[in-house]
């Protein structure tokens, strides 16, 4: 079995669920349990203890990228949690921001300044990586996204500090994918798909070459982008024949009324709280 309950998102409609700007999505497969992404706050927390989810028993947390919005639980997650490892990207710990360079705003890891963090995490439970991970075999941490697509790129309004005061464009190259291999294929979990969300698949598929892309969760950034970008990436999904889409917070509430309405009752509108068996 594979399943899933949200436990950070934007939007909130279950009573006592609290919702912001952010992912957290608890996933257990068999009996294995994974924390991917941890909002940013403590919200993913007390919506777990709502849900009667147990953080302390995740075995990994797998952090997609470093903005604050998927990181910023990670103390909370620390606090309450005192094993698991903690997967995240070599080049998450940047200095970046968000907006135009006059006026900026800063949108990195909240716990961390200079390389020195502000939580209690010992050393040996920060895995860094910048490649591929294999957490079983059919559990795999993507490492780094390349992008093969020539519809889609990384956004312009994002920038890193080169430690000096000056920006430059921010590539996002610390965001991956977790890959979960179920009995109908591989489940795709995204954080923001700042890639580009076909780039994500088929990096996904060339990871796994022998199985089907059964499902894509998370976050797509397609908010604000092209009418036919978003026209090429839903017919992606039509072609590939995949067949549960759950699009989630920065996709954007009106490409997720889109991605519905083509892919019908294989895109799921879930909230914070939900819960969603992917497979029995």
């Amino acid at each position: 079995m594979i399943k899933i309950r949200l436990l950070a998102e934007n939007y909130a409609r279950k009573r006592h669920m609290l919702a912001e700007h952010g992912l957290s999505i608890w996933i257990e497969k068999d009996k294995k349990r994974i924390l991917f992404d941890t909002g940013q706050s403590d919200i993913f927390s007390l919506n777990a203890e709502q849900a009667g989810v147990d953080i302390s028993k995740a075995e990994l947390l797998v952090l997609s990228h470093g903005h604050y919005d998927h990181t910023g639980g990670v103390a909370e997650f620390c606090r309450a949690n005192h094993h698991a490892p903690v997967y995240i990207h070599k080049d998450a710990f940047q200095k970046r921001y968000y907006g135009k360079k006059e006026s900026n705003r800063n949108i990195g890891i909240p716990w961390t300044e200079n390389g020195r963090y502000d939580i209690d995490i010992p050393d040996e439970r920060l895995v860094v990586n910048k490649g591929p991970v294999n957490i079983d075999e059919d559990i795999v941490i993507s490492g780094e996204i390349p992008s093969t697509v020539d519809f889609e790129g990384v956004p312009h309004n994002f920038f890193i500090d080169d430690g000096n005061g000056n920006l430059s464009q921010d590539m996002i190259i610390d965001e991956q994918m977790l890959l979960i291999k179920g009995n109908a294929g591989v489940y795709v979990f995204v954080g923001c798909s700042h890639a580009g969300i076909i780039n994500c698949i088929k990096y996904a598929k060339k990871l796994f070459p022998d199985d089907k892309i059964a499902g894509v969760i998370g976050g797509m950034h397609l908010e604000g982008v092209s009418d036919i970008r978003l026209q090429l990436t839903i017919q992606h999904f039509l072609d590939m024949g995949i067949h549960t889409v759950i699009p989630l917070h920065c996709t954007g509430l009106l490409p997720i009324w889109e991605i519905k309405r083509f892919l019908k009752e294989h895109c799921k509108m879930l909230t914070v709280g939900d819960e969603f068996i992917l497979e029995e």
